[in-house]
Formats: C-alpha cells, sequence, structure tokens
C-alpha cells in the first residue's frame, strides 16, 4: 500500500478581505444546521479559482474538528489567514458568528413581547432553508466520492463506515419518530470529534504499517523546512486571543465586578473544555451556568436554547451570547446585557480561533510527513460520512418542527428531500442564484406553515 503522492504546491492566492468578510457574513446568515452542515457551505464560498485549493480547505476542516470550540469561526479564520493575511482571519472569524449572535440578543430582548411565537416563525423558514443545505451536504458528498461521475469503491467504504459509527442511531431514531413507534433502545455513536479521533488513530495506523514495509521514500516523514508560515499563524493566533482581551475589558468597564468578572471566566472555560459541536455545548453550558446558578433552568431551556436553535451561526457562540445576555438584563440595563454579549462573541471567537491557529502553525511544519499525506489523501471519506449523519439530523430536526406545527413528520421527511433534489433541476435550468433559492425556500416553508 503505498502512500499518495502529495499535490504540488501552487503559488499564493490571494483572496480580497472585503470578499471573504462577505463571504463568510453570507455563511453566518444562511447557516442553519451547526458546525459540520456548513462544511461544504464553507467549502462552496472558500474553494475555487484564486481561492483555497482542496487539500488546504481539508486541512482546515481537520484542524476546525479536533480543537475545542465552535467549527464555523475556526474555519473562517484558517481559511482568512491562508488567503488574505491576519487581518482577515480575525475580521472572518467574528463575521461568521456575527449575525445569528445579532439576532439571539434581538430575540431574547423581544421575547417577552413576542412570545415564543417569534421562535415559530423562523423555524418555519428553517424548514426550506435546511432543505438548500441538504443538496449541498448531498453535492459535496458527491463530487469527493464519485469524481466524474464514477464512484470510487474504496472512498466510499470508509464513508459509509464512517457513517454508520457516527449516525447509524440518529438514523434509527429518526425511523422510529416517522414511524410513530416507540424506541426501546439506542446505538452507540461517535461524535464528530470521536469519529475524527478515531480517523486519525487508524491513518496513525495505517502510516506505521507503511513506514515498516518501507513504502514510503527515505525521509519524507521528516518535517519541511519553515517557509514562515508557521510564524504567520502563531501571529494571527496572538491577534485573534487579543479578541479575548478585548471583551474581558469592555465588559469589566461598562459592568464591573467579581460577578461579571467570574461569568466571563465561565465562558472561556467552557469554550476551550467544549468538543463535538454545538450540540454538545448545550450539556457543556448546562454544568457550567445552570448548575452553578448563573441562569435558570427555565430560562436556559425556555428562551435561550430554543431560540439559539432557531437561528444561523455557531450555536456555541449564540448560546454563550444568550446568557451573557440575560445575566446583563437581569441586572437592570438592557445595555449591560448587550455588552456582556459582544464580550462572550469576542470571548468565544477569539480563545477557539487562537487555538486552532496555533495548531496550525505546527501542522504546517509538518506538512511533508507521510502522517500528513495520509490525513490528505483519507480524510475526506470520514468527512462525507459525518455529512451523511448530520444530514440525518437536519431531517430530523425538520420532523420536530413539522410535528410541532401539526404536520405529520413524515411529510416534513418527504418534502425536504424532494425540494432539496429540485436545486440540480434548477441549476441546469436556469442559473439562479443560491441566495435567490435559499429565499425562496424559506419564504415557501414560511408561508406554508403559517396558512396550517
Amino acid at each position: 500500500m503505498t502512500t499518495p503522492a502529495a499535490p504540488a504546491a501552487l503559488p499564493a492566492r490571494r483572496m480580497g478581505r472585503w470578499r471573504h468578510l462577505g463571504a463568510m457574513l453570507k455563511v453566518g446568515v444562511i447557516g442553519f444546521g451547526g458546525g459540520s452542515a456548513l462544511i461544504p457551505v464553507m467549502e462552496k464560498e472558500l474553494v475555487g479559482a484564486g481561492r483555497l485549493d482542496e487539500g488546504e480547505f481539508v486541512k482546515d476542516t481537520v484542524i476546525a474538528n479536533i480543537t475545542p470550540g465552535a467549527l464555523p469561526p475556526k474555519l473562517a479564520a484558517l481559511s482568512g489567514l491562508q488567503l488574505n493575511g491576519s487581518a482577515a482571519a480575525l475580521t472572518g472569524a467574528l463575521a461568521v458568528a456575527l449575525p445569528g449572535t445579532i439576532g439571539t440578543v434581538a430575540l431574547l430582548a423581544l421575547f417577552s413581547a413576542l412570545g415564543p411565537g417569534a421562535v415559530s416563525v423562523i423555524e418555519a423558514a428553517s424548514l426550506g432553508i435546511s432543505a438548500f443545505i441538504l443538496y449541498l451536504l448531498a453535492h459535496y458528498v458527491v463530487k469527493v466520492l464519485a469524481p466524474g461521475g464514477r464512484l470510487r469503491a474504496v472512498p466510499t467504504a470508509i464513508a459509509v463506515l464512517a457513517f454508520l459509527l457516527s449516525g447509524a442511531g440518529k438514523t434509527v431514531s429518526l425511523g422510529h419518530d416517522l414511524a410513530d413507534a416507540e424506541q426501546q433502545w439506542m446505538l452507540p455513536e461517535l461524535s464528530a470529534l470521536g469519529l475524527v479521533l478515531v480517523s486519525l488513530g487508524g491513518i496513525a495506523v495505517v502510516t506505521l504499517w507503511q513506514m515498516v514495509r518501507g513504502s514510503s521514500r527515505a525521509g519524507s516523514g521528516d518535517a519541511a523546512p519553515s517557509t514562515g508560515g508557521g510564524r504567520r499563524a502563531m501571529r494571527a493566533a496572538g491577534l485573534v486571543a487579543a479578541l479575548v482581551v478585548a471583551g474581558v475589558g469592555l465588559a469589566l468597564i461598562v459592568v464591573p465586578g467579581v460577578e461579571t468578572a467570574g461569568l466571563l471566566g465561565l465562558i472561556v472555560v467552557s469554550t476551550v473544555s467544549s468538543f463535538g459541536g454545538g450540540e454538545a455545548y448545550v450539556g457543556v453550558a448546562d454544568g457550567f451556568f445552570v448548575a452553578s446558578g448563573v441562569v435558570d433552568s427555565s430560562v436556559f431551556y425556555g428562551q435561550i436554547v430554543p431560540v439559539a436553535n432557531a437561528l444561523p451561526g455557531p450555536i456555541l457562540v449564540k448560546i454563550a451570547a444568550g446568557v451573557a445576555y440575560t445575566v446583563g438584563h437581569g441586572s437592570g440595563s438592557v445595555m449591560a446585557g448587550v455588552v456582556l454579549a459582544g464580550a462572550a462573541l469576542l470571548i468565544t471567537v477569539g480563545s477557539c480561533c487562537a487555538i486552532a491557529l496555533l495548531l496550525l502553525a505546527g501542522y504546517d511544519r509538518a506538512r511533508e510527513s507521510v502522517f500528513v499525506r495520509n490525513i490528505s489523501a483519507y480524510i475526506l471519506p470520514v468527512i462525507c460520512g459525518l455529512l451523511a449523519s448530520t444530514s440525518v439530523s437536519l431531517l430530523h430536526a425538520s420532523a420536530e418542527i413539522a410535528e410541532g406545527a401539526g404536520i405529520p413528520p413524515v411529510w416534513a421527511v418527504a418534502g425536504s428531500v424532494a425540494l432539496a433534489a429540485t436545486v440540480p433541476v434548477i441549476h441546469r435550468l436556469a442559473r439562479v442564484p443560491d441566495i435567490a433559492l435559499i429565499l425562496l425556500f424559506g419564504g415557501s416553508s414560511l408561508a406554508l406553515l403559517s396558512m396550517i
């Protein structure tokens, strides 16, 4: 078994800072479905002529999956650094998290006036938008597993295994819900982090086997000479880490006190100890904020979590901002709530992106090693299996929204799949911008549920 040849180095490409910022804002606005669901959305925006190549995006995806915190800001920071430097890393990471954070604060501020109906409106629109995300997930998987229309056996087998490890339990649960049957047992499954770590362990075993057999060229396992990329990544890590300092400073100036300092400390620790995506952060946040009495359980699960799940963008950032706003508003000032929510945005984005950029520095130093080249060769099918699992989660969420609106869940699942299947047909018939389809799908599902 030989190691696939590493792709030849390509000349540096530049994607304008404003263009990268606009792309990340777009992802932040349409990014329903959580971190893993946004991988193909971000790939569509970042990979191509004058942008990242596929290998660079795969590297960024691996780093984002094995480091703590919210995945979309980390991908935005990593891609921004490679395309346009440290400033693009910082602005891109903030841009992808900003729309959801603003929406969370706005809805929580209006929650007493609008009530749960506001969340229901967003959930109704998210049904159609999630159908478009399903198409992007499927398109990405087909592109990786069947380039040129021909299915590749080994990558497909890896993807199927990855799906069974991470999504079999979700699939069984969805099947029971659609059949309106009681589920007696749950299949064990791996989280996104667990799947990636298991895959890296498998790749490490393959690498050792290759080295024992002598199937790699002599010296290919040595680290490549430094080209300054590691230093650039470390400088960028320092810059985004300054967001944490800025967030803490801003909060303590506007809302001074031991309680504020304690809240900010909990946000930092909960972010850097959170692996496995936004869904996993709900449990982490419960332990840090609910169990400690920072926020009441009824507010956390009755307002913050539903609002965060209904809006686009990274769930971790939205929940942290929601908790911070609730604490600030509880002190008697809406302005205090807004400032603390802004501080939570800076702290969560800055802390997780700094860790990812530091890992990028080490990754770049070892980019010619056999292990890193094997990661580039074998991790994409694993990501495809993870995205298939994410598709099941999206369908399950759509079924729950539909059931809450009085629609049979099976109709919602069938409708989502059918709507996703119309996208390639529409693309073949006319050059319709994706944003137009997103608005059309979201508006259609909102109008449909409003009539029921």
